[in-house]
């Protein structure tokens, strides 16, 4: 929209003019400009410079003469010099955008309103940072540690649980709900179509760095020695919680054949296998605080005898359907 600039103060002069034709009806002077009478009075006052459509549709009304003396200014005429005070204003507040220290504080910047306004932050495209819910330690909790102490994996910015999709797809389901109720976020499935291998994977660093503060870490698992985090070792339910999610996902359950004095037996045993030899020990020390009397080598930790596994199915218990149908199967039809 073009601004006609008027020189000498002759725009308020001009519009004393067109005041004077139409008796001050300065109603009747904004309707014929098409403009409020709020801005008909910056115009006066020559806070702004007037629209020049809405002077011409006044000189051929009120029959009046434009000074000669005039600038036509053409559309977006301030872009540049509003863009410049804004480019000096930024310097002021961030520094030179050219150097690390400036493009620092730009960037600094630009997250806080992000943050601030997260709906406009998507609606350019910027990836912003996924609200969760952060529970408290619980049973719940202590459990989903220990799954991912056992089939999970952490990086800066994601979370993974690998299980078998023909042997675990219900665990599946039992583990993607279990996330849900407990940090409320969206859930991924992926499904290799290479070898058995399913994925469940959430993504986003709020959940992250919410389980590095209960005691997970990022990176291989084994070359961190993990362990199990104090907070749960201190807990007895939370212990035996943080014991079932580790069996559901590490652990197995099988028969074997062995003789005793030339007489065949088949007996039935729980393998837990890790390599994190501190959480071999916790896991050990947990079944044993049990009353389980547990047998512990270099990779793994075994229940053989049949009370300390029937005790271990009664009091810690099982999500993975996989190891309740074995346990049915073997203990159940021997009754």
């Amino acid at each position: 929209m073009s601004r006609i600039k008027l020189l000498n103060e002759q725009q308020g002069k001009l519009l004393a003019r067109i005041g004077k034709h139409y008796s001050f009806d300065w109603s009747k002077v904004a309707r014929i400009s098409n403009v409020c009478e709020r801005t008909l009075r910056d115009w006066r006052s020559e806070k702004y410079n007037m629209n020049y459509e809405a002077l011409l549709r006044l000189q051929r009304a009120a029959h009046i003469r434009i000074p000669k003396k005039r600038e036509i200014l053409s559309e977006y005429w301030s872009a540049k010099k509003y863009a410049r005070k804004g480019a000096l204003k930024c310097y002021e507040l961030y520094g030179n955008p050219g150097t690390p220290e400036g493009r620092r504080k730009g960037g600094f910047s630009s997250q806080r309103l992000f943050r601030l306004r997260p709906e406009y932050a998507k609606s350019i495209g910027v990836v912003v940072r996924k609200n969760i819910r952060t529970p408290r330690p619980s049973r719940e909790l202590a459990e989903f540690i220990g799954i991912m102490l056992g089939d999970g994996g952490m990086s800066g910015y994601q979370i993974n649980i690998t299980f078998n999709r023909e042997t675990d797809s219900e665990y599946g389901i039992y583990i993607r709900k279990l996330i849900k109720r407990l940090f409320r976020v969206a859930v991924s499935l992926y499904m290799s179509k290479n070898d058995k291998a399913g994925r469940i994977v959430v993504s986003g660093k709020n959940l992250v760095e919410f389980l590095k503060s209960k005691g997970l870490k990022t990176g291989n698992k084994v070359n961190n020695s993990v362990n199990i985090p104090r907070w749960i070792l201190n807990n007895r339910d939370y212990s035996v919680a943080c014991l079932r999610g580790l069996v559901d996902t590490d652990g197995s359950f099988y028969s074997y054949n062995h003789k005793v004095n030339n007489k065949k037996y088949c007996s039935f045993a729980v393998c837990f296998t890790n390599h994190s030899k501190p959480l071999l020990q916790s896991v050990y020390e947990i079944l044993r605080n049990e009353g389980l009397d547990p047998v512990l080598n270099t990779k793994q930790v075994y229940l053989y005898k049949k009370v300390n596994i029937k005790k271990y199915f009664q009091e810690v218990h099982t999500h993975n359907k996989k190891h309740l149908y074995k346990y049915k199967s073997y203990f159940v039809n021997l009754n």
